[in-house]
């Protein structure tokens, strides 16, 4: 598949979901954004996860 047919495919499900009401809010995309943010700079390796406090 070429990337235009990626891109028009990729369009064609998100002008679909739109039209049927499956919409994301900006707030819910900065919500999902900051926990991955925090996901990937935050880490615990299992040791540390497992030492008592």
């Amino acid at each position: 598949m070429e990337v235009n047919e990626s891109l028009i495919a990729i369009l064609k499900k998100s002008h679909s979901q739109a039209m049927s009401g499956q919409t994301v809010s900006m707030d819910e995309i900065e919500r999902f954004m900051n926990e991955k943010v925090y996901e990937l700079t935050h880490q615990v390796d299992a040791y540390c996860a497992a030492e008592s406090v």
